[in-house]
């Protein structure tokens, strides 16, 4: 029931607010009971609903508290005295035959202004009030906020405070859904309410006039101290006016009657010049700062990768934060070219191919570390998709013990990287931390005694001390051929990024019985699945047995967030799922703050698998047994029973664990 009436309740609130109408609501609803299709996401398919009302549908649509504080509205207004007894019941009557909010027929009987109802709105709410005639807006809050969040999440910067950014807004739901503002600008938003007709109007005034302020002040004044010239609606103020200079060139065009030369080198001409005007709008400050701020505000979030997806009608730029994709800006048609363009450019991509995808690389500073920003781009109906991983180079320091395995783990695995030879897997799905386990075992290693090699695709980190190969099938340095020929260089260590294919997996398991120390990554669901992948891969079952040394499977989990972190009793049906014993009195959640951005959970760790290859493993393999006996037989501690002490030692939330483990 609470879902479902949730969005009931939701969809009311659309319609009570003349965004959608009653009839396109009931229509929605009626495809949802015969297709299985929410109501909302096929109104999105229509456009009749946009990203910018889901993100309401997220944070700022609260029925049930809406309810709530316009039943209370009635009795604020009488406490300030802005309203008497009669005047309420007169309201009271017309709410009951209308369904409308009392604030608004308060407002249409002109027995209150708009002012008094955000007074009241402010008290309801514990939120402090401003007038908006006396709060102007500090330039560096301005400079901290990109326009486009501001008129997205429709607030008016003030001023900043350390990582305390105070802003304006016209309504107390806006509070709630500032939260992904926050994770962008890695700044606690501190909200103040206000009273302002169109606070979009106001917010692109106060940008225009700190573009047209000298540098020598510090404030944007508010409306009434300052007559501003600006008169409509912001034309794309990030970019510079466009100039045609394709006409002139193409009346001066020769043109003959028997071949059509013109056609080819006018679309050729407006092609170039095209792309020659996005390159001059994407080497433009406000472009260049804009780009600047969505990389370094990944960065002070903690996120691991930058969507920037293209969306009708505007882009979405995402963070991956933990695993979890958050919304945090979109980016105007009108300088979309030229932001792509620029991250093309840093990235020493070919700004005027945009029909295939394309790969490369940034070197940047943030703060006090050193990032290698891989970019990715993918060609779609909508516009070219740009994803950006960052790895972070202080990343390739991580020992051992700072993976977050068992201790018994931990013991077990270091004793296997010390062996001389043989071969040990990593396995998991991409985003699983694999690389950063295999590095971790290359710094257990003495790289002044060991001569050691990685093959890689792409080299993610570079390692001191360590050579690295990049693999390039274009001109056949593919992983099959690198490591055959690394079996001529004298290598203690070898290091292969992933084992895809048959002649790569044999090549590997026989460098791992001629003295050689092999680690790689397979993608499978667990430990003993990789005995069954090699298998596929026609390797024979008694050399798998003779090479293999040890298969770690891993999963990355969200860890509960230590400032909101909360006991509670679980029900019998939730530890039945997480297959804790029923006699379990005590288990822990994150509830959300602004330190975790309300989501609850903070920081990643891994669980892992480990299959150390015994001699009753090696038996069992050279019988062709199946996976699924093997674990039996040896008893392997799974990642669900790993993720299970850390589910009862108060370090992962149930619901994690629900989503990250296959039960």
């Amino acid at each position: 029931m609470g879902e479902q009436q949730h969005r009931t309740d939701v969809g009311d609130e659309l319609v009570k607010r003349d965004i959608i109408t009653r009839d396109e609501l009931d229509e929605a609803k009626e495809r949802e009971e015969s297709t299985g299709i929410p109501w909302y996401r096929q109104l999105l398919q229509q456009k009749k609903l946009g990203f910018d009302v889901l993100e309401m549908l997220r944070h700022e649509f609260h029925p049930k508290s809406r309810r709530e504080e316009h039943q209370n509205m009635g009795r604020t207004l009488l406490a300030m005295d802005a309203i008497d007894e009669d005047q309420l019941g007169g309201a009271l009557l017309e709410q009951k035959s209308s369904g409308r909010l009392l604030g608004n027929i308060l407002l249409d009987m002109g027995i209150v202004d708009r002012k008094t109802i955000t007074q009241a709105l402010s008290r309801q709410h514990g939120m402090e009030f401003s007038e908006l005639e006396k709060t102007p807006s500090d330039r560096k809050a301005l400079e901290a906020v990109p326009e486009n969040m501001a008129r997205r999440n429709n607030m008016i910067p003030i001023k900043v405070e350390g990582d305390r950014l105070t802003v304006l807004v016209a309504d107390p739901q806006t509070r709630d859904g500032l939260r992904d503002a926050g994770i962008y600008l890695g700044m606690r938003i501190n909200a103040i309410l206000t009273c302002v007709d169109d606070i979009r109007e106001e917010i692109e005034r106060r940008y225009k006039e700190l573009r047209e302020m000298p540098e020598s002040k510090s404030k944007v004044p508010p409306p009434g101290t300052r007559k501003s010239t600006y008169t409509g609606q912001q034309q794309s103020s990030d970019i510079p006016e466009k100039t045609s200079k394709s006409k002139p060139e193409k009346e001066n065009t020769p043109v003959s009657d028997t071949e059509h030369p013109e056609t080819e080198t006018s679309r050729e001409l407006s092609d170039k010049n095209r792309f020659k005007e996005i390159a001059q709008q994407a080497s433009g400050m406000p472009v260049i700062k804009l780009v600047q701020t969505i990389i370094e505000g990944a960065v002070n979030s903690g996120a691991t990768d930058i969507h920037i997806d293209p969306q009708d009608p505007e882009s979405r730029v995402r963070y991956r934060i933990d695993g979890i994709l958050h919304d945090v800006m979109s980016i105007s048609p009108d300088i979309e070219p030229a932001v792509i363009s620029r991250i093309k450019i840093l990235a020493d991509m070919d700004i005027t191919e945009t029909r295939r995808p394309q790969d490369g690389h940034v070197g940047m500073e943030v703060g006090e570390n050193e990032y290698d920003i891989r970019v990715a781009t993918l060609p779609t109906f909508l516009g070219e998709r740009v994803v950006l991983r960052l790895l972070d180079q202080s990343s390739v320091l991580a020992g051992m013990k700072d993976l977050g395995l068992e201790k018994e783990d931990e013991t077990k695995l270091a004793k296997l990287i010390e062996q001389p030879y043989g071969m040990i897997l990593v396995t998991g799905p991409t985003g699983s931390g694999k690389t950063t386990t295999l590095y971790a075992a290359l710094n257990q290693k003495n790289v002044m005694e060991d001569s050691i090699v990685t093959i890689e695709d792409p080299v993610e980190y570079q390692l001191s001390g360590i050579n690295q190969v990049q693999v390039d099938p274009d001109i056949e340095v593919t992983f099959a051929n690198v490591l055959r020929a690394s079996l001529r260089q004298d290598i203690d260590v070898l290091l292969v990024g992933e084992i895809r294919d048959p002649e790569t997996a044999r090549i590997a398991t026989r460098a791992s019985m001629t003295g050689h120390l092999v680690f790689s990554t397979m993608h499978t669901n667990d430990a003993p699945e990789a005995i069954g992948t090699l298998r596929n891969m026609n390797v024979p079952s008694y050399l798998i047995a003779s090479a293999l040394t040890a298969v770690v499977a891993q999963r990355l989990v969200r860890m509960i967030c230590p400032e909101c972190k909360k006991s509670f009793t679980p029900t019998k049906t939730m530890l039945q799922s997480v297959g804790l014993p029923q006699t379990t009195k005590k288990l822990y959640r994150g509830e959300g703050c602004e330190h975790c951005y309300q989501t609850g959970n903070k920081g990643r760790t891994a669980i892992f698998e480990v299959m150390e290859i015994t001699p009753e493993v090696r038996k069992l393999i050279a019988a062709e047994e199946s996976a699924e006996k093997i674990a039996k037989a040896i008893k392997l501690k799974t990642m669900a029973d790993r993720c299970r002490l850390k589910l009862k030692n108060g370090v992962v939330a149930p619901e994690e664990f629900l989503r990250v483990i296959r039960t």
